[in-house]
């Protein structure tokens, strides 16, 4: 039996009854089920975004889950099962940001302590943005990463930060795009950006994964 503290990656979760984990949300859309109804579904990925899955949203509990796109949320998530299959569907959540916030208990140095590590990754993902070959390259993601700084969780950036050391020149790029891509939903104004650079392997990178390849 699956210990539900341990958390699974997406593929293993798909032969689960129900799980538990820290998910990144990526999607929360409105859709026609087989049966003709609109459902409100929610998509999440793994940290390392290798795998999703979609999240029926049930009832009227979820209206607020949208604040949340592009960051990182505590879930449980189980399945439903009627005549005709079966679905996921989102149990509850919890914002992660909402965890790490420092609580008016804590000391000022506990802030202080947070916002340096902060300040550290967002420095070390500078500097690994600046030994991309072009300068190109480096213009589009220093562009997204000082957008995006102020709108990222700490949680999002240590993600990132802590992927570093096994990302490629071309995996970074595409990283910090699918950041953008989350945040403002422009995916023409991505493309065109990606197709001015030299280098096209992000550009063709980037386009397969939205074909699904």
């Amino acid at each position: 039996m699956h210990n539900l503290n341990v958390q699974p990656n997406l593929e293993d979760a798909k032969s689960l009854k129900r799980f538990k984990g820290c998910y990144l949300l990526e999607s929360v859309n409105e859709k026609i089920s087989s049966s003709g109804w609109p459902v409100h579904v929610a998509i999440i990925r793994d940290v390392e975004r290798n795998d999703s899955i979609e999240l029926r949203l049930l009832g009227n509990n979820f209206k607020s889950l949208n604040q949340f796109l592009g960051d990182y949320i505590q879930l449980e998530a189980a399945i439903k099962r009627y005549r005709n299959g079966y679905f996921y569907y989102l149990a509850w959540y919890e914002s992660v940001t909402d965890l790490l916030m420092v609580s008016g208990t804590k000391t000022k140095k506990q802030t202080v302590f947070s916002q340096i590590n902060r300040d550290s990754y967002l420095r070390t993902l500078r500097n690994r943005i600046l030994n991309l070959p072009s300068n190109s390259e480096q213009s589009l993601c220093l562009g997204i990463l000082n957008k995006l700084s102020n709108a990222l969780s700490t949680y999002s950036i240590q993600a990132l930060w802590q992927k570093l050391p096994s990302l490629n020149d071309n995996q970074l790029i595409i990283e910090l795009v699918n950041l953008a891509e989350i945040h403002s939903h422009d995916i023409s104004a991505i493309g065109t950006l990606l197709s001015q650079l030299h280098n096209k392997q992000p550009y063709e990178i980037w386009e397969q994964q939205l074909l699904g390849r």
